[in-house]
């Protein structure tokens, strides 16, 4: 009876664990932090990355010119992923402005290679909006209006509760006042 109630214990407490997620925390040592600035207009075409209340906004224009100066086509999936976005972008009619979650390709179903572009496109959308908040070039609005600038918070911590080797969290978060604008976590083994 006393193995039973510990195998139980332990089950409960994995089940407890699997629910936890990392990136959910916002605890972790602060290890940079600066100010971004933001343009205060934005031409269309455009896309825009949402969040909440907030979106950040960049002109297909920038958005290829960035994608083809920054995002790999060293092997074939990344080519293709590469070529999807570059594609998707210059489709857009010169009057719209576009949720860029529209423009991915849905994972649903696909095939090892085709999921590998998939999971590359959404990644280069993420990488895109990153580049141009860092590199000052999208335009940020919250609640509809335009802002000029936000704060980038970048955090270094270890998971509380490591289901795995990759335990070191990494956080990048861009707020406005309390608005989360753009925020990235992924997981490291060191």
């Amino acid at each position: 009876m006393r193995n039973l109630l510990v195998s139980l214990i332990i089950l409960f407490s994995s089940f407890v664990k699997a629910d936890t997620d990392p990136c959910d925390v916002d605890s972790y040592p602060v290890k940079g932090e600066m100010v971004l600035h933001h343009t205060n207009s934005f031409s269309l075409p455009a896309i825009y990355y949402k969040q909440g209340d907030t979106r950040v906004i960049v002109s297909t224009e920038k958005a290829i010119v960035f994608v083809k100066q920054n995002m790999s086509d060293s092997k074939g999936y990344l080519a293709k992923a590469k070529s999807h976005i570059i594609s998707s972008l210059k489709n857009i009619s010169s009057s719209e402005i576009i949720d860029q979650s529209v423009l991915q390709i849905p994972l649903e179903g696909l095939a090892s290679e085709e999921l590998n572009v998939g999971i590359h496109v959404m990644a280069g959308y993420q990488g895109l909006f990153e580049g141009v908040l860092f590199n000052n070039e999208a335009a940020v609005e919250v609640d509809g209006k335009l802002i000029h600038e936000t704060r980038a918070t970048y955090m270094v911590g270890e998971d509380p509760q490591p289901m795995h080797e990759f335990k070191v969290v990494h956080k990048l978060n861009v707020v406005y006042r309390t608005s989360l604008v753009f925020n990235k976590c992924w997981l490291d083994v060191k």
